[in-house]
């Protein structure tokens, strides 16, 4: 009896990479995970890489790999990326020979699919020890009731609870608590896997606002929504905390998802006058420099990306020449992947979230649910164990 089989599109922005992957039906849905490890966050920019697990036995053919751009991370690990548009596609990880051993096989990223509900299942957060905070891991909590595991490192070692922080990188303030609020650095390093994309962000001054204007982004304004902004909200929104930190966001829309590959991307908002492309910030921000490569992904937008390791690195629109979005996932703030002490996180809107709930329903609303649980409980740091204590415990005081 003939094997049932189902078909499975991915592509990238641009189309050139274009395949359909055809698996057994059994193999559904795909198993799904999202590392936070360093490498994956400076090798796509994004603040995690999400993959679904294909059977071993599948082999991409030849004539699609040829489309894409390989990029080696170790001795058995490699990804591929579009090198047109960027898209990162494919994961490989090859045989462990060594104790214990590991068959090879590929993933495939899962924000280059067409359809996310019912086909790719996805189940655990591994290696959110390098977040430092818990990363993107606290805005994903479950999918479809279904709560995401989150590994210290690889699946089977340790469990870390929910909002969850470790000490900052330093080494003389290991024993300080985080804050949010400060840090003492006056410059944030930002840097692509490779490091052929490196630059400097300084703190916002005087020249963060001079000149500057732009639209009200998605993320805090919709795009559909038929109201304007209040008139006393702020021009200049990109400042936050009384001007002391950049808005972030997160962009679930489709350009950004097939740009990268990945479901989400988190986005700072910075102006070209605090971004320098020395620590000691004496030589200007500039569209070409390094091995940075750009696209044109639409009518006035501008896609910037590794061109060495495929890491998506900046949004740039016409409308605002002053004021770049600058992926989160490059950035190497020593609080944690949030950069909390350096960015304010809005989380009030999952932007462009219209594009997403067709596609990812039950992703779209997990992400949702838990940058509001986050918001209420996570911005501080407590731990799940106080969240229930103080907030959901029973009334009746049982344990």
């Amino acid at each position: 009896m003939a094997t049932s089989t189902r078909t499975i599109k991915a592509t990238c922005l641009c189309t050139a990479a274009a395949h359909e992957i055809t698996l057994p039906a059994s193999a559904f849905p795909l198993q799904g995970i999202f590392c936070h490890c360093d490498s994956d966050r400076h090798g796509t920019g994004c603040m995690s890489l999400g993959i679904a697990v294909l059977p071993p036995e599948y082999e991409p053919p030849s004539a699609w790999l040829t489309k894409l751009q390989p990029t080696v991370f170790s001795q058995r690990l490699k990804h591929y990326f579009c090198p047109i548009c960027g898209t990162m596609m494919l994961v490989y990880l090859a045989h462990d020979h060594g104790e214990g051993g590991g068959g090879a096989h590929w993933d495939v990223c899962t924000g280059a699919l067409e359809q996310l509900d019912g086909v790719v299942e996805f189940d655990c957060h591994e290696f959110l020890s390098d977040t430092r905070d818990g990363g993107f891991g606290d805005f994903l909590q479950n999918v479809n009731g279904k709560t995401i595991s989150r590994w210290a490192g690889e699946p089977g070692g340790e469990q870390l609870p929910q909002y969850w922080r470790s000490a900052p990188l330093s080494t003389t303030t290991a024993k300080k608590p985080i804050s949010s609020s400060a840090s003492e650095e006056e410059s944030l390093h930002a840097h692509c896997r490779c490091r052929g994309v490196e630059f400097w962000i300084s703190r916002p001054n005087s020249q963060s606002s001079k000149g500057i204007t732009s639209p009200w982004p998605d993320v805090l304004h919709p795009y559909h929504s038929p109201s304007p902004p209040d008139d006393d909200e702020s021009p200049t929104w990109w400042l936050r905390a009384n001007n002391t930190k950049y808005l972030a966001g997160t962009c679930a829309c489709d350009s950004c998802r097939l740009a990268t590959g990945q479901e989400h991307i988190t986005w700072a908002f910075v102006p070209t006058p605090n971004i320098s492309l020395d620590a000691a910030g004496s030589v200007p921000f500039a569209r070409s420099f390094g091995t940075l490569k750009s696209y044109r992904s639409s009518k006035g937008v501008t896609r910037h990306f590794c061109g060495s390791c495929g890491a998506t690195v900046f949004w740039d629109g016409d409308e605002r020449p002053l004021l770049v979005d600058v992926a989160v996932g490059v950035l190497d703030a020593r609080e944690g992947a949030r950069a909390e002490g350096w960015l304010e996180w809005w989380t009030g809107r999952l932007s462009f979230r219209e594009d997403a709930v067709g596609r990812a329903g039950g992703l779209t609303e997990g992400v949702e649910e838990g940058m509001r649980v986050w918001e209420a409980f996570g911005r501080e740091g407590w731990c799940m164990r106080c969240v229930w204590v103080r907030v959901m415990r029973p009334r009746d005081g049982s344990a």
